[in-house]
């Protein structure tokens, strides 16, 4: 039953793949550019033959039929443009009178005003000159000599820029170079072989012979199709056409144009210039690194080198007379190292030209196979690779496929192997989903080792290409590799490479289940029918339901109606938002606002905004804010100033609702006017703080220093030091009114009065005097400002502070924990050190009478340690707020009400701490409580 459900899903891809095969996947915009532009428009050029030219008003060519058979995949028609020079093209698709010109080479000026597809064809140009000058084979030898150039040509405007001591002749086309040279008027000219060889053999043009190919990489042809940038999404469409032609598609084409008949070859003679060939002729015998165990690309079997690669050396070696000693390694990092020692003159076998970059050169690629994705055949055929990036992939563990797999899903599971087998090895044993290999090694090893299990379930876009690499000081030697492999026909590489490759796509379809598939067939076709027989039905029920969603849509229409005049007539301003941007509003928003719906519409609230709200904090920044939360919350509100027609700022109260409206996110604005609500509030708030905005206007209106800031702390500490007086006072103060009545109701009941008694009582009241006069000395000299640096001792300074704030605690329940070394004595400013530390204290006693519940506590305690002294004051109130922790030695920044703090108290301690007494001040939260730590600098009397 596996089986059979197999065979249905392979049959179902199969019927598909009859009608989907030349199907391309383009975007909805994409398709509406090739129905507003068809026929697009490209270049027919006369005389450019094999590649581009008209014979008897036909338009004929490789890159013709190229296009053709893009055309034909993407469904669209073509109109060819013939008769212009090759500049008048390209003036032409400058001026949106071409579409794409079908046969072109980019280079740095052409790449200011065309978008390049990618490369479907490599060239390479040959020297031409009249019989007699076989001679002028080089471009060297070519200088101060006459060319005859087709005019904007690739090869022309690479000799002008390249060799400017060549001088040209510019004409039309390739056969009016050649009948240019046949007369006489020029030495030599330079075109794609294959071309000119056509030209001279249709037209009979005689005298005329190649000499040599350009011994420069630079001038190699490499062929794209070319669009105006203004039109970059032609240049996509022509890329993904481009992506679905297959290999076998694109060699028909080539063997059409050029493989016929194979382009005869240059003799040895002509092939290689004078110092290549005393180059090899010293040199003789080439170390070449190959891999032993690259099947079957390289690879040792029975002592002797195989694999597709050798072949190719071989060819190399017949018709250049270069002799190969292969060195065979077990890795590319040792191939690597021999290279760079100079142990090997080659390595065979590179696909990653970046790997040896800062010692090598690489050739031109000249092998490239598109990787396939091999997974086990009981697994479902992969429609593509981005279905199955979720699954385990089997990689070799120094294959650059890696991270481009990390970039398509990074967190695909990968499992490294350490060669080809043993990637394989791990898909046909379950370890892993799939691998991905280049066909001939795929191939080779499933046939090889009868991995029966496995089976190519599809191709990707992705390339395996293989390079070969010298180092940098061998030029020459890189240029000979390059010049023979571009000897190598595509026919005889393609039968290099089948003759090495075993299986092929077709694999896919096990024929021991041919009895299965026809049976399969049968069952599809009554699916099908039964099919066709519920789409009657359903067709029927749809008409049905067709008439209930009638229904609806009129219900639907009287509930839009009743949310229309709810929503226009509403005594409240209503705006819709979309991305932002206001889309549409009620006439009440018009009213508040003074503008007309022009006005508003596809406007922003950030436009209607001052730039700045009343908390100081930008209108753009808090819009986004807002827009944020109420997507992700639903529903917020808040209060916010708007600025209307007249430039006049207006308190109004905002409800954002996220709402959505034809499957689109907007958010729903209830914008209500509180201006005289706010006039009010003020008003009342102006009475409440006048006095104390008056006396900031005042400090604001003064250039403070730092110390008058100091004085200015002490002053806004000034009500909670009398709080602190009262409170230490109440209770001798008492005393003393009780002690003083005792004694006159004592002198008026008694008139002997007993002595003792009399003294006793006059000694608490002394007693009571004294502490009240101490205590004015602690206050008195804690407003005592500093004006030089003295020696004191740490414990007396913080118990000092400690009894200033110590019956204001005791009132409010709150317990303070000593652990205070003694003989500590610092060198700085005593007074400006209490006022931080009753600063902290004053802090931590507001922070924990905010706090419900008992147990308050404040921690103090010193430790000494080798350069410095740290006072630690710990509360267990709750902490600080992380998101203002930050702030809090900010000026002006506050979390108590106006009238309970000025914001200055923390960042003045901090200057004192920080600048005066060069320490430090910081502050966190510890356990369930903030914790400052003050360190002051230290040294051992």
């Amino acid at each position: 039953m596996n089986n059979i459900l197999k065979i249905i899903f392979i049959l179902l891809i199969f019927i598909g793949t009859l009608y989907s095969s030349n199907t391309i996947n383009l975007t909805e915009k994409e398709k509406e550019f090739l129905k507003n532009n068809s026929p697009i428009r490209v270049q027919n050029e006369m005389n450019w033959p094999p590649f581009n030219f008209n014979e008897d008003g036909i338009p004929k060519g490789f890159s013709v039929d190229y296009m053709n058979l893009l055309a034909k995949k993407l469904g669209v028609e073509l109109e060819y443009i013939t008769g212009p020079s090759w500049d008048e093209f390209m003036q032409m698709l400058q001026e949106d009178k071409l579409d794409a010109i079908i046969n072109i080479s980019k280079n740095k000026e052409r790449k200011k005003s065309i978008a390049f597809t990618s490369i479907y064809h490599t060239a390479a140009n040959a020297i031409y000159v009249k019989k007699g000058n076989e001679e002028l084979n080089t471009l060297e030898k070519l200088k101060d000599k006459v060319l005859v150039m087709p005019k904007g040509f690739f090869a022309q405007k690479a000799l002008e820029k390249y060799y400017p001591q060549i001088k040209q002749i510019l004409v039309k086309d390739s056969l009016e170079a050649l009948k240019y040279l046949s007369l006489g008027k020029a030495d030599a000219t330079i075109g794609k072989k294959n071309v000119l060889d056509y030209i001279i053999t249709q037209n009979n043009i005689s005298g005329i012979l190649p000499t040599n190919y350009i011994d420069d990489n630079r001038m190699v042809s490499l062929i794209r199709v070319g669009v105006a940038k203004e039109k970059v999404i032609l240049r996509d469409i022509i890329e993904k056409a481009q992506k679905s032609v297959s290999d076998k598609e694109l060699l028909e084409l080539k063997r059409k144009w050029f493989g016929t008949r194979d382009i005869e070859r240059f003799t040895l003679k002509n092939f290689l210039n004078v110092d290549e060939l005393s180059y090899i002729s010293q040199k003789r015998v080439f170390n070449v690194c190959t891999r032993e165990d690259l099947l079957p690309i390289e690879f040792v079997e029975d002592g002797k080198n195989r694999g597709i690669v050798i072949d190719i050396l071989e060819k190399i070696s017949n018709f250049t007379n270069m002799k190969f000693n292969y060195i065979n390694v077990t890795s590319f990092n040792e191939a690597s190292y021999f290279l760079k020692s100079g142990k090997c003159d080659i390595i065979s076998t590179v696909t990653n030209e970046n790997e040896l970059n800062s010692f090598s050169f690489n050739t031109n690629s000249y092998l490239n196979f598109k990787l396939a994705i091999i997974t086990q055949k009981n697994q479902p055929v992969v429609s593509s690779l981005n279905t199955i990036l979720d699954k385990t992939v089997a990689v070799r563990d120094d294959s650059d496929l890696i991270p481009l797999l990390q970039t398509l899903n990074p967190n695909i599971n990968i499992l490294k192997s350490k060669n080809h087998r043993s990637t394989l090895d791990k898909v046909a044993s379950g370890e892993a989903y799939f691998a991905l290999e280049p066909l001939p090694i795929a191939s080779y090893y499933i046939s090889k080792f009868a991995m029966k299990n496995l089976y190519i379930s599809r191709y990707t876009n992705l390339l395996y290409s293989v390079n070969m690499s010298v180092t940098k000081r061998d030029l020459e030697l890189i240029n000979i590799i390059n010049k023979s492999l571009n000897m190598i026909t595509e026919k005889e590489y393609m039968d290099t490479i089948d003759k090495w490759s075993t299986i092929s796509f077709e694999t896919i379809f096990d024929f021991t289940y041919f009895w299965e598939i026809v049976i399969t067939l049968t069952l599809f076709i009554t699916i099908f029918s039964y099919r066709h027989y519920i789409l009657d039905k359903l067709n029927r029920d749809l008409k049905k339901a067709n008439e209930v969603i009638e229904k609806k849509t009129i219900e639907l229409a009287k509930q839009k109606m009743l949310f229309e005049t709810l929503y226009y007539k509403s005594a409240d301003g209503v705006i819709l938002i979309t991305n932002g941007i206001f889309t549409d509003c009620n006439e009440s928003i018009l009213k508040i606002l003074k503008l007309n719906k022009n006005e508003i519409i596809n406007s922003t609230l950030e436009d209607i905004s001052p730039i700045l709200q009343p908390n100081n904090h930008f209108s753009k920044e808090l819009v986004h804010v807002y827009i944020e939360k109420t997507l992700k919350d639903g529903v917020i509100d808040f209060e916010w100033v708007l600025t209307d027609g007249t430039h006049k700022n207006i308190w109004t109260e905002i409800v954002l609702t996220a709402i959505e409206i034809e499957n689109k996110k907007v958010i729903h604005a209830v914008i209500r006017d509180i201006t005289n609500r706010k006039i009010l509030e003020q008003k009342l708030e102006d009475l409440n703080l006048n006095l104390e905005k008056r006396v900031e206007e005042e400090i604001k209106k003064n250039e403070i220093n730092t110390q008058q800031l100091i004085q200015q702390n002490r002053l806004a500490q000034m009500g909670e030091m009398i709080s602190m007086i009262a409170h230490q006072w109440r209770q001798p103060l008492s005393a003393i009114a009780a002690t003083t009545n005792n004694l006159v109701l004592k002198m008026i009941i008694d008139d002997n009065l007993d002595r003792k008694y009399f003294e006793k009582e006059l000694k608490l009241i002394t007693n009571y005097s004294q502490y009240l006069s101490s205590t004015i000395d602690d206050f008195r000299n804690f407003f005592k400002s500093d004006k030089e640096k003295v020696e004191f001792e740490l414990k007396d300074i913080i118990e000092k502070s400690i009894s200033i704030i110590k019956t204001s605690m005791e009132s409010n329940e709150i317990k303070i924990d000593e652990n205070i070394e003694d003989e500590i004595y610092l060198y700085s400013y005593p007074s400006e050190l209490q006022q931080v530390i009753l600063n902290i204290l004053k802090n931590a006693e507001d922070a924990l009478c905010e706090r419900k519940g008992k147990n308050r506590k404040i921690f103090i305690s010193t430790l000494k340690e080798k350069n410095k002294v740290v006072i630690s004051i710990l509360d267990n109130g709750g902490g600080i707020d992380k998101n203002i922790i930050d702030k809090i030695f900010d000026p002006y920044f506050s979390t108590k009400n106006k009238k309970d703090g000025t914001g200055l108290g923390l960042y003045m301690s901090k200057i004192i701490i920080n600048e005066h007494c060069k320490g430090s001040l910081k502050v966190s939260n510890y356990q369930n409580g903030a914790l400052f730590s003050i360190e002051l600098p230290y040294k051992e009397s």
